[in-house]
C-alpha cells in the first residue's frame, strides 16, 4: 500500500498542484459575496482532481523522453512500478471523479474551465508544442493560468474582466518561471531532444527574455490593483516591493547566467506567485472586514 501511495504521488505532483489551487482561490472569495466553505472544498477538490489526471497523462506521453533525463528518469513509469494502462486508467478516473464533484457540487462552467486546462497541457502543450519548438511554454502555459477561471466560475458562474487579469498574470509569469528552470536543467532538455528557448537560443538570450516577462507580469500585477475595487493600498504596495525585487533578480540574471542566479530567481518566483495570491485574499480580508 505504501508503495502503490508513493508511485501515485510521484503520478500527481501535488507540489505543482498546490499553485493551481492557490491561485484559483481569489477568484472564489472575489466573485461572490457570501463564500462558503463547502463551495471553496469541492472546487479545490475537482481542480486538484483535474490537475492531477493531467500530470498523469503527460508523463504517459512523455515516458521515453522521461527515461532520458537525469531529473525524470527515476519516476513511476520509465522505472516500471507501474504499467501505462494502468496510469492511463488511474487518469481517467480522475477526469470522471473531478467532473462528478464539479456537476454535483459546483456548476459546469467551472468544469469546463478545468477541462480546458487538461486539453490545453495534454494535447496543445505535451503533444503538440513541447517537442517543436521554444515557444511551448508560452503558448501551452495557458493550461497553468486557469486557476482564476475556476474560482470565479465557481463563485458567480461568470468569468469578469478581474478573472482575466488574473489569467493574464499567471500567462506572463509562466515562461519567465520556466525559462529559469529550462537554463539550470539544459543539459537534460537538449539530451532528451526538447526544443526548450535556453537550448535553442542559448542562456544569454533567454535571461535578456526573463527580464522582459518579468517586467510585463510585474505591470499585470499592479494592474490588478485597478481594475477592481476589491482590494487596496496593501495589496498595492506589497505587490509592488515584490515585482521590484523580482525583476531586480531577473537583471541579476541577465548579468550572469550561471545556475545559481536561474535557481535563485526560479525558486523566488514560485514564492511571488503564491505570495501575491496570498496577499489579494488578505487584502480583501480587510477591505470587506471577513474572515477568510
Amino acid at each position: 500500500m505504501k508503495h502503490w501511495l508513493l508511485v501515485w504521488l510521484k503520478l500527481i505532483k501535488p507540489r505543482v498542484t498546490s499553485l493551481v489551487l492557490v491561485t484559483a482561490l481569489p477568484g472564489l472569495y472575489l466573485g461572490l459575496e457570501n463564500i462558503s466553505g463547502a463551495l471553496v472544498f469541492w472546487t479545490l477538490l475537482g481542480t486538484f482532481l483535474m490537475s492531477s489526471a493531467s500530470f498523469v497523462f503527460n508523463q504517459v506521453i512523455e515516458k521515453d523522453r522521461d527515461a532520458q533525463m537525469d531529473r525524470t528518469k527515476n519516476r513511476p513509469i520509465p522505472r516500471g512500478d507501474i504499467s501505462i494502462n494502468g496510469a492511463l486508467a488511474g487518469g481517467f478516473i480522475l477526469v470522471i471523479a473531478s467532473f462528478t464533484v464539479f456537476f454535483l457540487k459546483v456548476n459546469l462552467l467551472s468544469f469546463y474551465c478545468a477541462f480546458a486546462a487538461l486539453i490545453a497541457y495534454v494535447f496543445l502543450y505535451t503533444i503538440y508544442l513541447k517537442p517543436r519548438t521554444e515557444q511551448n511554454i508560452v503558448i501551452g502555459g495557458v493550461a497553468g493560468c486557469v486557476g482564476p477561471l475556476i474560482g470565479y466560475a465557481a463563485a458567480s458562474d461568470s468569468l469578469p474582466l478581474p478573472a482575466w487579469i488574473l489569467f493574464g498574470m499567471i500567462f506572463l509569469w509562466t515562461p519567465a518561471h520556466f525559462w529559469a528552470l529550462a537554463i539550470f536543467l539544459e543539459k537534460d532538455y537538449d539530451t532528451a531532444n526538447f526544443p526548450m528557448f535556453p537550448v535553442i537560443h542559448g542562456k544569454e538570450k533567454t535571461a535578456r527574455s526573463i527580464f522582459v516577462y518579468t517586467i510585463l507580469y510585474s505591470a499585470s500585477c499592479i494592474g490588478f490593483y485597478f481594475s477592481t475595487l476589491q482590494v487596496g493600498s496593501f495589496y498595492f504596495f506589497s505587490t509592488l516591493i515584490l515585482c521590484v525585487y523580482m525583476i531586480y533578480l531577473s537583471w541579476k540574471l541577465v548579468k550572469n547566467t550561471e545556475e545559481k542566479s536561474a535557481k535563485s530567481f526560479f525558486f523566488f518566483s514560485i514564492f511571488h506567485l503564491f505570495l501575491v495570491n496570498f496577499i489579494i485574499l488578505a487584502d480583501f480580508a480587510v477591505q470587506s472586514k471577513r474572515i477568510l
